[in-house]
């Protein structure tokens, strides 16, 4: 009804309300007596544009006008799927898109993709279209998102056109059903295909190896190869990165093969000799470089876990730790395993393929964060078996405090709140660092250090602000606070919120911590420094004020300009106060060097003495069975946890009784805490007495993993981005095992972990699936539990994703780039095309929208002033003959003060003319005085002749002396009263003559 009109009406049918104008006129009418019909007709008329105006508002009126314009929407593809020189090619034919546009008022929007959408500009008429350099990850392609991105963004009030600039391999999503978001809004996709491809190109598909095996069987890897040319090259085999003789008699460990086009399938013979996780990895080098353009697709890699009776991985550095422990437990049949922390960067794989895992004295700033989330995940999904160790670097006194292992721990490592410790106070001096992602790093070591510390301990960040807002010294202040670190939220707070800045010198921050640091009682006060190297050094005096409060400095050098002096500095204030200087250059140990600097201020929690254990009685779990162990020279401090954490043997102190050994059962794995250590400078008793080997093969036969049941067979396969994992099930007298309610848990590369559902797909078959979109190692672990709810059976198995789906394309996906333009009614661009025939912002086939702008709450302030001016009409009277007796009188008032004031500048022109003597001067004043009082002088008597009793008594007026101060108030007042009346001293009147 109203839509071809300018204005539009969200709700019209309260437009009906206009029709109260009509009651309005009988209501006023049935009032009007005694009213003139013009005050009666004022007053309808303001009511009924009144009612008019809110009935119009309440119907929300908004004027509509139809856009001219049009949004053209760039979506870059940058993954690396794409040749570099292509991709430069395609930024020429978007600068020709740029300088292609000829009307002022149409915009352009950018949007780079590869797994994430980024948006680079917003639409805007002033935009250029650069990509610049992507922040995400290069190696995968989400067209689907970069649409539904640019969709979203694309302005209300124009015409809108995509242009869609890619080689059409996606990896995640489906690009077709995000255009169909395009298509139902009306927004043709353009495409320019990025064409291309490697006529040579050799990519490995596959390398199989069975999941399980038995210690010493032989088995058959796999491998398949796809090229299109043929091509000669050399196939290599690493097992555990050890390489394998595939030819004896030649020279090199590799074998040379000549490939024909098509696909190539290759058997090689392996020999399993070791048991845990065998990692297999084959890559297929080619003689011509040429021949291979992408050397990411040509390795692959296969996990078998070969069962044995059980393997023990033990993490010593220096193997001081664990020499007498891996030899007893090798004596009772258990392969035990010693390596370095640099173990552990191996990946979840090579930890899987062992049962359990010792930690002997290891900080945690000898592990990164992702190793340290992968023990965790290992032991909760994947059921491995975790011993902690204690010694000086080990439990809360080596940074473990609120990591990921801490909580696979059945102990607490924060000490107890009411025990009565000596408390360590830690300051971070935060400044700016000229390297990537510098405030990230910044904060990423600063909560890295907070973590590390106990909630007993002191904490403070000290930061340059610029304006040096908050009390601090010349710009520096303190970001947090010093002050205990309690729960360690409000500190992690703080450093997640904290700008850093470029301080010009260290005096200022290092001033304002030694003053924080120097106020509190603290046994260890520390300071960690972390900066590029530039302010000016300390001076001398500041250093010996550090050094006289006992509190040191450890500089960490990051980015750093290339002067000798500036790292000679940092070195010297680190060195002048007992601290240590570190010069990073991979910001990513950053965090390790933070979190052992910060654990000198918890050294607290190490107690020494010489200590008696208590052994209470077990049924069950690893102690079962022991009455007493040895004596102890020492131990880390910790806490149980709640719940069904126990503790066998425990420590008597002055202060309580501390956990020596206590274990639970975490997730589907075991955890272990001995806070003493077997060998070292605490444990000297313990590897002498006749119980060591019964003890600890009794404590890791517990622990570990239980091996993988011979009745269950297991097998692993991609497809695309889905991997299915396959089980046999026997039952006890052979039959097939049926109506299991099996599950498996998968940890994936990132460390988290999903769980999946087994289906019976046939007679003691089971199936799952799961998704392997990214790069790494997917772990299995299948379970079926028994009727109690425990664990009846667990093997593992492992998947292999060796590079990215996007370098598995040799060429392009033209194809899928003409359906997206045929199906949301777009063009195929090309190269050369003469872009003002093909125009980027065509209009035509595009519906201009109509853009309102809404007035209804103009209408409605407009009504509140015609409600004002209704009140006034009706509330007030007009009196005609009223006002015209006031504007007589006010002309007149206004004549006679205009003719007073003529007849006084004439006089007083006389005056200034005639030159008279004083005393004709004072009489003047006195005519003139009259004169302004209102008072007529007549002209042609004289003064002397006739005496004028108004004169006199002006006269007398002036003769008279003023009041007295010291007269009081009320005479005051009394004599100004007759002095305005006319009245003399004695209180008669005068007389006016007429």
């Amino acid at each position: 009804m109203f839509d071809d009109l300018p204005i539009r009406f969200e709700n019209p049918i309260l437009l009906l309300l206009l029709l109260l104008v009509i009651p309005t006129w009988f209501i006023g009418r049935m009032g009007s007596d005694g009213q003139s019909a013009g005050k009666f007709w004022t007053s309808f008329t303001v009511r009924s544009l009144l009612i008019a105006l809110l009935s119009v508002a309440l119907a929300r009126p908004s004027v509509v006008e139809q856009g001219e314009s049009v949004t053209l929407m760039v979506v870059a593809d940058v993954s690396r799927s794409i040749p570099r020189t292509l991709q430069r090619q395609s930024q020429d034919f978007l600068k020709q898109i740029e300088e292609a546009k000829t009307q002022i008022e149409d915009r352009i929007g950018v949007v780079s993709v590869a797994r994430d959408a980024e948006i680079k500009e917003t639409p805007n008429a002033n935009a250029r279209i650069e990509i610049g350099s992507h922040a995400g990850d290069l190696t995968a392609t989400d067209l689907a998102e970069a649409i539904s991105t640019a969709v979203s963004i694309m302005p209300t009030d124009t015409a809108n056109r995509i242009l869609l600039v890619s080689d059409g391999n996606e990896t995640e999503q489906s690009v077709m059903e995000a255009v169909e978001l395009a298509r139902v809004n009306g927004i043709p996709v353009d495409v320019y295909p990025i064409e291309y491809e490697h006529a040579n190109e050799v990519v490995f598909e596959g390398l199989r190896a069975p999941a399980r095996a038995r210690l010493g069987q032989s088995i058959d890897l796999k491998a398949f190869l796809r090229t299109a040319e043929p091509v000669k090259g050399t196939l290599r085999v690493w097992q555990n990165d050890q390489p394998i003789d595939l030819d004896p008699d030649s020279s090199g460990d590799g074998i040379t093969l000549d490939l024909k086009s098509g696909p190539t399938a290759i058997s090689i013979p392996m020999s399993l000799d070791t048991g845990g996780a065998q990692r297999f990895r084959s890559q297929f080098i080619p003689e011509d470089s040429e021949a291979d353009r992408i050397g990411e697709n040509n390795t692959y890699e296969a996990v078998t876990f070969v069962s044995g009776d059980g393997r023990v991985l033990m993490i010593d550095d220096g193997g001081l730790e664990t020499s007498a422990l891996a030899k007893t437990l090798r004596d009772g049949g258990i392969e035990a395993v010693v390596e370095g922390p640099d173990a552990l960067t191996r990946g979840n794989a090579y930890l899987n393929g062992f049962d359990a895992l010792v930690l002997a004295n290891i900080p945690r700033w000898t592990v990164d964060s992702e190793t340290d989330r992968a023990i965790r995940s290992w032991v909760h999904d994947l059921g491995g078996g975790l011993v902690m160790l204690g010694g000086d670097q080990s439990f809360g006194a080596g940074g473990w405090i609120d990591s990921e292992v801490a909580k696979a721990l059945p102990v607490r490592l924060d000490p107890p709140q009411e025990r009565q410790m000596v408390r360590g106070a830690l300051a971070l001096i935060m400044h700016s660092c000229e390297m990537a992602q510098g405030n990230f790093w910044g904060q990423q070591v600063a909560i890295a250090a907070i973590e590390a510390l106990s909630r007993l301990d002191y904490v403070g960040i000290v930061t340059f602000n610029f304006a040096g807002a908050g009390p601090g010294v010349n710009g520096c202040s303190w970001a947090f606070p010093l002050q205990l670190a309690g729960d360690k939220s409000a500190a992690i707070a703080a450093a997640r919120k904290m700008v850093i800045g470029d301080m010009p010198d260290f005096s200022s921050a290092m001033s304002l911590s030694q003053q924080g640091l120097a106020a509190i009682n603290a046994g260890q006060k520390h300071v960690i420094v972390i900066s590029d190297g530039d302010p000016q050094p300390p001076s001398r005096q500041l250093l010996d004020a550090f050094v006289n409060d006992g509190i040191t400095i450890t500089t960490v050098m990051v980015a750093g300009h290339g002067s000798r002096n500036d790292q000679m500095n940092m070195k010297g204030v680190a060195q002048y106060t007992g601290g240590t200087f570190y010069n990073v250059t991979n910001p990513k140990a950053l965090p390790k060097i933070f979190i052992k600097e910060a654990t000198m201020v918890s050294r607290t929690l190490i107690i020494e003495g010489d200590f008696t254990p208590s052994v209470g009685p077990t049924v069950s779990g690893p102690t079962r069975g022991v009455t007493s162990v040895p004596s102890v020279d020492g131990f880390v401090l910790t806490v149980p946890k709640e719940g069904l954490v126990q503790v066998p043997i425990t420590v008597a102190t002055e202060e309580g009784e501390d956990p020596l050994f206590a274990w639970w059962n975490y997730g589907l794995g075991k955890s272990i805490a001995y806070t003493s250590d077997v060998s070292g400078r605490w444990g000297s008793a313990w590897a002498p007495w006749a119980g060591f080997q019964g003890f600890w093969e009794q404590t890791m036969r517990w622990v570990m993993r239980p091996a993988a049941p011979p009745n269950i067979m297991i097998r692993t396969r991609t497809e695309g981005e889905k991997a299915f994992v396959e089980v046999e099930a026997m039952g006890e007298e052979g039959g097939f095992a049926n109506f299991l309610q099996g599950k498996a848990r998968v940890l994936q590369p990132d460390g988290s972990g999903v769980n999946v559902d087994l289906q019976q797909i046939g007679p003691g078959r089971y199936r799952g699936e799961f998704d392997v979109s990214g790069r790494g190692a997917y772990l299995v672990n299948v379970l079926f539990p028994n009727e109690d709810g425990g664990v009846a059976a667990s093997v593992q198995a492992a998947v292999s994703v060796p590079y990215a789906k996007e370098f598995a394309s040799v060429r392009d996906n033209r194809v899928l780039l003409e359906s997206v333009a045929e199906r949301t009614g777009g063009r195929v661009l090309e190269s050369g095309i003469d872009l003002e025939v093909n125009d980027p912002f065509e209009r035509s086939g595009l519906e201009m929208p109509f853009s309102p702008t809404r007035i209804w709450d103009l209408l409605a302030i407009i009504a509140a002033g015609l409600f004002v001016l209704d009140v006034a009409v009706r509330r007030l009277s007009f009196d005609a003959r009223a006002t015209r007796d006031a504007a007589r009188k006010a002309m007149s008032s206004r004549n006679d003060s205009g003719g007073e004031t003529v007849s006084a500048w004439k006089k007083a022109r006389s005056r200034s003319r005639s030159g008279r003597d004083g005393q004709a001067a004072a009489s003047t004043r006195f005519e003139e005085e009259a004169e302004s009082g209102g008072f007529t002088v007549e002209s042609d008597v004289s003064a002397k002749d006739k005496t004028d009793p108004v004169a006199e008594r002006a006269s007398r007026r002036v003769e008279e002396p003023p009041p007295q101060e010291e007269g009081d108030m009320t005479s005051r007042l009394l004599a100004a009263k007759r002095r305005a009346r006319g009245v003399d001293g004695d209180g008669k009147g005068g007389k006016q003559d007429g």
